[in-house]
């Protein structure tokens, strides 16, 4: 498998093979969907969509991310695990099947997405184990919420200059889950709305022992990082996109 892999990572064959896969699936994917192995893990899948075909065709999605987050927090420690933007739950399922897991809160406002989500804690055998929101995370009570195409569904967003954008109720952290004294693990992805959804948790991170994993574009990570400076967290890591915070 691993020369499979090294093989299809070739220029040529990284053009050829997605979308030999992807006719392929498309004739013999009932409904577009499948259920696929990652791991210990078992996903249910979109052909379609694209974080899920990083699942399904290469066997994994951002796995430098999630192993280097998962691999602090077992160093460090995490009373309550809080997943924003959860997407079809690689982060909330990985995190789930460790030997001692936290306590899970997990928020994905796409329908699409959350329906999926919920489809994969069942099949792992985890609807017990992690507390799902179909509600948005900001620094107010409801946002306006642009609907990505279906075959990019964690490009969903806040997008209040969208005319087709539709209000959905949002959540503030500091008063969603007023958690104090307690060692935290929080992953964002939330498409440029992460300075508003951490304005909302300020009080969180000052009253918490707190790790970060931002996903943040060059174009707002001064203004994310001066804030979190402020509260009291300082850099530790970076992958890619992805931004590690961490105040202990």
């Amino acid at each position: 498998m691993g020369v499979v892999r090294s093989i299809e990572r070739l220029p040529v064959f990284k053009r050829l093979i997605p979308g030999l896969r992807k006719r392929v699936a498309a004739l013999t994917w009932a409904g577009d969907f499948r259920v696929v192995r990652s791991g210990r893990a078992a996903f249910l899948v979109n052909f379609r969509n694209y974080v899920d075909r990083q699942i399904a065709f290469y066997g994994d999605y951002e796995t430098a991310q999630h192993d280097y987050f998962l691999s602090e927090m077992g160093r460090r420690g995490c009373d309550v695990f809080i997943d924003v933007g959860a997407n079809i739950g690689l982060y909330s399922v990985l995190v789930a099947q460790g030997s001692k897991p936290p306590r899970i809160v997990a928020f994905e406002p796409d329908p699409r997405n959350y329906d999926q989500f919920r489809a994969n804690l069942l099949i792992n055998g985890l609807t017990g184990a992690v507390e799902t929101h179909r509600l948005a995370v900001s620094n107010r009570a409801s946002v306006a919420f642009r609907m990505a195409s279906a075959s990019s569904t964690g490009e969903s967003r806040v997008d209040a200059a969208d005319p087709d954008a539709i209000a959905l109720p949002a959540v503030k952290l500091d008063e969603f889950l007023p958690l104090t004294g307690a060692t935290i693990f929080v992953k964002i992805d939330i498409e440029g709305h992460e300075l508003d959804a951490l304005t909302g948790m300020a009080g969180l991170l000052k009253a918490n022992r707190c790790f970060l994993q931002v996903e943040c574009f060059a174009e707002r990570l001064g203004e994310v990082t001066a804030f979190l400076t402020r509260m009291g967290l300082t850099r530790q890591h970076e992958i890619e996109s992805d931004r590690y915070f961490a105040n202990f």
